[in-house]
């Protein structure tokens, strides 16, 4: 049936159905003791660079990679400041309306401030009151003096700079210091202070150009009501760091926000709106002194 060299006889091929050879063991396979030693070698050698195919996720990345998320932002770097300018203008509606209508039992930083301060909404109130004030300044000169030679006074708007920004930093920076070391824990961050009082100076913007009325009783009003809402908003902002305190400290901290705060309007309105008679009167003799001196 098979020929010597293991294949079948062409004889035996053509005929019908015969009983064929059973195989029912087979020869081992040719095992070469050269390649067990090399997939030894090279599990040894995998183990020992710690090189793992199933845990390749975790090698380290090329040094070319950016990873900036991970590093740590320093107070002196543009980066660090970028995300209190990641806020839409829903976000700064609606704290500039908290601004100016305080709720006793709802507060105004905690709704509002507390999950994600910005400086981009407080810097630019504080840039509007800066024009403003200095605008309603010179119009309210132009038509308090008109037989004046008028002449746009660009100081106003330094002062007026130097005024708010001032008031800005300085009182968040006394409020910080006081709970750090006054009461002893930090309740607030220094740039959740800034933007509690950038957004309180949003009243004054629409009080600064009703300050240009020339009415002595109705700019004092206006800056006493326009100071108490404000103040107002501050008062709950801050009430319940302060009420817990077991000095006792907190009604006098309160007048002191609030008479601050009161002090800051006064002298504004002072400063650019409020012209007194004797001051109008001084200015007309003087006009009309170097008119004739001019005229001799």
């Amino acid at each position: 049936m098979f020929s010597s060299d293991g294949f079948l006889n062409d004889k035996f091929s053509n005929k019908g159905p015969s009983q064929t050879h059973i195989f029912t063991s087979f020869p081992n396979s040719a095992v070469d003791p050269d390649d067990d030693s090399s997939l030894d070698n090279k599990s040894n050698n995998d183990q020992l660079y710690g090189y793992n195919p199933s845990n390749t996720e975790q090698l380290p990345l090329p040094a070319t990679v950016n990873n900036t998320k991970n590093e740590q932002l320093n107070i002196w770097q543009i980066e660090y400041y970028q995300k209190y300018f990641q806020i839409d203008t829903q976000q700064i509606l609606e704290r500039l309306v908290a601004s100016v209508t305080p709720q006793p039992n709802k507060s105004y930083f905690n709704s509002t401030i507390r999950q994600n301060p910005d400086l981009y909404g407080p810097f630019w109130v504080c840039i509007t009151f800066i024009v403003t004030v200095a605008i309603g300044g010179n119009i309210l000169t132009y038509f308090r003096t008109p037989d004046s030679e008028f002449q746009i006074d660009f100081s106003k708007i330094t002062l007026s700079a130097i005024l708010i920004c001032f008031y800005w930093w300085l009182m968040p920076t006394c409020i910080y210091f006081f709970f750090r070391w006054h009461l002893q824990r930090i309740e607030y961050i220094f740039i959740e202070l800034l933007c509690i009082y950038g957004y309180s100076l949003t009243i004054f913007i629409p009080v600064s150009i009703l300050w240009m009325i020339p009415i002595t009783w109705l700019q004092w009003l206006l800056t006493i009501l326009s100071s108490l809402i404000s103040g107002s908003v501050l008062i709950v902002a801050f009430w319940p760091t302060i009420n817990a305190d077991p000095k006792r400290f907190n009604a006098i901290s309160m007048l002191i926000i609030l008479f601050a705060h009161l002090v800051m309007a006064i002298s504004i309105m002072l400063v650019f709106f409020h012209i007194s008679d004797t001051n109008i009167n001084e200015k007309k003799e003087s006009i009309m002194i170097s008119s004739t001196k001019s005229k001799v």
